[in-house]
């Protein structure tokens, strides 16, 4: 690998040890993917957010790298935190000591130099990248819309990939940051009137895998592409999708985007309507809603409080939404901050991965409108509006 004079003086050491280990895992990591050099980024976001007990060495990392006074080379941004409030006394009991460490990795964070922002979407405003931009960044959601609605450009690190390219500032020059490797090998054709996104991208994901898809007839708004893609890279391993006439690269480029030997898929009213019932196939009495994998944005805040206006959920079931504490600020201020209240909603900021996974919370009959989360969580799915219907026991507004 071409390592320029100052990546070789970290790499034999010259600015200490951890530096030099880090450098030396990039090194391999780029050399197993055929990079041939390392280049600079704008920023960096982390994926691993908290202190689970599963998360030791990681956290060890980050006390050493503290201890030695190592900053973050480039902005960079950080996944929800992965505990609640809104538990009973036995879910506390059990979060208290999966995460006890909570506090000891925003110590360490905060210290390194890191923004605070606690999100999943890091590109709703707390770290916008521009199209073209070079970045280090994990978090799936986070990663497929960069690089596709935003046109920026990062391959789909892993949690220590992440932490290892912000400190030093550059990543390994491979995957999606070549142009060679960001055409597309499959061409979507929708042909469909009623469009769910988070089924679209569950549909897209499961049929496509890791590959890169060019979708024709889609035109909508940023949180419906946002929600698409989220479920596009859980059910399959997609980091980039283009969407004719929309997305800059397909703006650009257009048709030239699509190789040769491209294969094609027609989604159809039928498929996207067989694939959403199997998502929510077994469901039975609901007693928790939850919105927000990723985080809801405060469109989408704004969006759900009107709907339910003059709407309050019914006795038993918990309505929770999740956002990113910029936006759940944002909202508190607004306007609609008042009648939301009046709904018995509550707002949270997390990872509903990690506390979906404690034990008393599984039997809980969640119901979601996330394909993300249908796929990695013991939960069933709906369309917003079925879900909201289903949170109050009755009729909503639209």
């Amino acid at each position: 690998m071409d390592l320029s004079t100052e990546q070789q003086a970290i790499l034999r050491g010259e600015k200490g040890t951890l530096l030099q280990k880090c450098m030396q895992t990039l090194v391999k990591y780029g050399d197993f993917f055929n990079a041939q050099k390392l280049i600079p980024t704008k920023s960096a976001h982390l994926v691993l957010s908290g202190g689970s007990i599963i998360l030791r060495t990681y956290l060890g990392i980050l006390e050493n790298m503290t201890a030695e006074g190592i900053q973050f080379a480039v902005p960079t941004t950080v996944n929800p935190r992965l505990t609640m409030e809104h538990l009973g006394i036995v879910q506390k009991i059990a979060q208290r000591y999966l995460f006890q460490k909570d506090n000891q990795f925003r110590h360490h964070f905060k210290k390194m130099g890191g923004i605070e922002t606690y999100s999943c979407t890091p590109y709703l405003g707390d770290n916008t990248p521009q199209q073209g931009d070079i970045l280090a960044w994990a978090e799936s959601n986070a990663v497929i819309f960069a690089n596709s609605v935003l046109g920026a450009k990062t391959n789909r690190n892993s949690g220590i990939i992440d932490l290892i390219s912000a400190v030093l500032g550059v990543t390994p020059l491979m995957g999606l940051l070549l142009d060679k490797n960001r055409r597309a090998n499959w061409e979507i054709i929708v042909d469909a009137e009623e469009i769910d996104y988070a089924v679209l991208g569950y549909v897209i994901g499961e049929k496509v895998k890791d590959g890169i898809p060019y979708i024709k007839g889609l035109h909508s708004t940023a949180d419906d592409f946002k929600n698409m893609g989220a479920a596009m890279a859980a059910s399959g391993g997609v980091g980039l999708y283009h969407i004719e006439g929309v997305t800059p690269e397909a703006v650009q480029v257009k048709d030239a985007l699509l190789l040769p030997d491209c294969q094609t898929l027609t989604v159809t009213d039928s498929l996207l309507k067989k694939v959403q019932e199997n998502l929510g196939h077994g469901r039975k009495k609901v007693k928790t809603v939850f919105l927000g994998c990723p985080h809801l944005s405060y469109t989408e805040l704004v969006h759900v409080t009107k709907l339910l206006e003059g709407c309050r959920t019914k006795k038993g079931v918990n309505l929770w939404m999740n956002s990113s504490p910029s936006a759940i600020g944002k909202f508190n201020q607004s306007d609609y901050f008042e009648e939301f209240e009046k709904t018995g909603a509550v707002l949270m900021s997390l990872c509903p991965l990690a506390f979906l996974q404690l034990p008393s919370l599984r039997n809980r009959w969640i119901l979601t409108n996330s394909g993300k989360l249908r796929y990695y969580a013991p939960v069933y799915y709906a369309p917003l509006k079925e879900c909201l219907r289903e949170a109050v026991g009755g009729d909503i507004n639209g």
